[in-house]
């Protein structure tokens, strides 16, 4: 599917959110037990949901301080779009709604742009299955190279997604905002 590629939003830096920016939750992603986590944080600006972590950069050849940021950002109206789309992948496959069993992807355009749900299955790791929610009109960038030809695609293994809250911050922030809260 070919999308029309849209501008990239600016960075966001979480020590420092600019004017208009609404902190509507965070999430840890966990690696593992002997392995760093990493905070994303979650905003609201104008129509959109801006999902981003700033991380620490080991230092090499003298570098200290280095940081990276990782952003991903979607019309708001993507959250409920998100959770109702995941949960199609766990109805019955005879439900009339129901992700069909060789489909590990589903797209739509929502509020202008084009939107995905893939399942993975290394999304959250070596051999942990997970899903990206995609945005295609979106190139990937991050503050570190390479910045590519890529759809935005933020990963989420299931073990963050279903037991570690993730997908309930979807939920709320999609609650939210049909309450009309931003």
């Amino acid at each position: 599917m070919d999308c029309q590629k849209l501008k990239p939003w600016p960075f966001v830096d979480p020590e420092d959110l600019p004017p208009g920016y609404i902190k509507v939750g965070e999430s840890t992603q966990k690696f593992g037990p002997e392995v760093s986590s990493e905070i994303w944080n979650f905003y609201i600006k104008s129509s959109y949901l801006i999902i981003n972590n700033k991380i620490s950069l080991p230092d090499r050849n003298g570098k200290t301080g280095r940081t990276a940021i990782q952003q991903y950002e979607y019309p708001i109206e993507g959250a409920r779009w998100f959770v109702d789309t995941v949960e199609r992948f766990f109805l019955p496959p005879d439900h009339p709604n129901a992700v069909p069993p060789d489909k590990f992807n589903v797209r739509a355009v929502v509020a202008g742009e084009t939107l995905g749900v893939t399942r993975g299955v290394g999304f959250g790791g070596d051999n942990i299955p997970g899903y990206s929610f995609d945005n295609l009109n979106r190139i990937e960038h991050s503050t570190l190279p390479p910045d590519g030809p890529f759809c935005e695609m933020f990963l989420m293994g299931d073990p963050w997604l279903f037991d570690d809250g993730l997908f309930d911050l979807f939920k709320e922030i999609a609650t939210r905002h049909e309450a009309g809260e931003f």
